[in-house]
């Protein structure tokens, strides 16, 4: 009777012990989670005027110089939402590089109010005897978030070379490995448990 006691309380002290350590790893994980500021969420829109290498945004392969109505005679923010939007207001100033449309790395393409993205790549979509479109991806960060991919699309046309030009930019949430890690390890101790408990009834 004694030695069914003894096993019984170390099956309990090991069930005990193994919910003790499942609750601190994902303790951890979730500590770990809590001090990153997250990855940014929202969009932006820029407006303001370019200088193309060319006459014509038909045959344009980059923008040589950016201007606008901002401060600075910067291009400005047109409109933000998210957290984009709770830094960056309509009317900011926003300061660009020179840029050629099928690009490679480029960092701070673009910066406004604390954030800013780093060009990964960039190539021209669609190009008509008066127009350019441009897609790029890179990677948008600052005002203490995670760096977070993001997409923009880049849009000008003729009649002049000085034309305006519409950039919309938006910041394409993937989960963190820190989320998917907690995730997956609380499932699996989870599992482990309730294998371990089912084998021994």
């Amino acid at each position: 009777m004694t030695t069914m006691k003894t096993i019984a309380n170390m099956t309990i002290r090991k069930a005990i012990w193994g919910s003790m350590v499942a609750l601190l790893l994902n303790c951890g994980l979730f500590c770990q989670q809590v001090q990153a500021a997250g990855l940014i969420t929202g969009n932006i829109i820029f407006t303001g005027t370019v200088s193309l290498d060319t006459a014509s945004a038909g045959t344009a392969t980059m923008v040589t110089a950016w201007s606008g109505l901002g401060l600075g005679g910067l291009p400005q923010v047109q409109n933000a939402d998210g957290d984009l939007g709770t830094f960056a207001a309509p009317g900011h100033a926003v300061t660009f590089s020179a840029w050629s449309f099928n690009s490679g790395v480029l960092p701070s393409f673009w910066s406004v109010d604390g954030f800013t993205f780093d060009l990964t790549s960039s190539s021209i979509t669609n190009q008509t005897s008066g127009a350019v479109s441009v897609d790029a991806v890179g990677t948008i960060s600052g005002n203490t978030f995670d760096p977070t991919p993001g997409t923009f699309h880049f849009t000008t046309q003729n009649p002049s070379a000085a034309d305006k030009f519409s950039f919309s930019a938006a910041a394409t949430a993937v989960p963190e490995p820190a989320t998917l890690m907690s995730f997956l390890s609380g499932s699996s101790l989870l599992g482990a448990f309730l294998f371990i408990r089912r084998r021994r009834a």
